[in-house]
């Protein structure tokens, strides 16, 4: 999601300046628990997704993501993901933003509640502080159809330097919140008469969207980079709200191996 985007642009300094130089990103994610605002398919699907990017001096990077999912009915590659994008921190670091589309490339037969999103389109900006930074985004996931969402949040980041010589730990205690559009469909029946006598009831399906608050969602990023080579574990609980499903409250964590060449 939006807050792990924008975490990763404060890795070893980033926050304080633009860096000089073009790297290679190779990688590997894991997912204990695979969810869209904290909705979850039936199967609570897990992920591991090896990874390979670009980062340019400019603030350009483009990355791809290659997802294997598993769950208790199979294990299996589910999709590849294609990121590309623009994020910068001003010169004084008081403000980072970030800017990116998404192409999701999923394989047939994929039983994924975010699987029919085709592509994602979001830009956020942060207000960099002492006290904690301030986030504010905007997206656009596009399926058959275009579904708007909005997110702001809060994150005060903690950073120890000197660890093992040349290590860095970084810890981020952040809070975030998600708004977007969800469609529904509605049945209601409607009384047939004959003339004036009764001969029962017809059903009408009625199709809808409302824009509404669909999750609450509070995590504590840690990172420890050592050089070229960083780890990062992101523990999570989301707050799924407004699901048309009645579904509980989810922990999950992320967690992240990569090394830039």
């Amino acid at each position: 999601m939006l807050r792990y985007l924008v975490f990763l642009t404060f890795l070893t300094g980033a926050a304080r300046a633009q860096d000089s130089a073009a790297h290679l990103l190779i990688g590997v994610t894991g997912n204990s628990g695979l969810n869209y605002y904290g909705r979850v398919d039936s199967l609570r699907s897990s992920a591991i997704s090896p990874f390979i990017g670009v980062s340019l001096k400019n603030g350009l990077y483009i990355n791809a993501n290659f997802v294997f999912i598993h769950n208790r009915l199979e294990s299996r590659y589910a999709a590849t993901l294609v990121e590309g994008g623009y994020k910068f921190v001003n010169k004084k670091g008081t403000w980072a933003g970030n800017m990116s589309t998404t192409k999701f490339f999923y394989q047939d037969n994929i039983d994924l509640i975010q699987s029919a999103v085709k592509q994602f389109v979001t830009a956020s900006i942060t207000c960099l502080n002492k006290i904690a930074n301030v986030t504010l985004g905007a997206d656009v996931k596009f399926s058959d159809q275009a579904d708007p969402g909005l997110q702001g949040g809060l994150d005060h980041i903690i950073r120890f330097g000197k660890v093992f010589q040349k290590g860095v730990i970084v810890i981020d205690p952040s809070a975030y919140l998600y708004a977007g559009t969800q469609r529904f469909t509605q049945t209601f029946y409607q009384q047939k008469n004959i003339l004036i006598f009764p001969s029962g009831e017809e059903a009408f399906t009625k199709e809808g969207k409302q824009f509404s608050l669909l999750a609450y969602e509070v995590s504590l990023p840690v990172v420890f980079a050592y050089g070229k080579l960083q780890f990062i574990l992101s523990p999570a609980y989301v707050m799924p709200q407004h699901a048309f499903t009645p579904t509980g409250n989810l922990f999950y964590v992320t967690s992240t191996v990569k090394v830039k060449i």
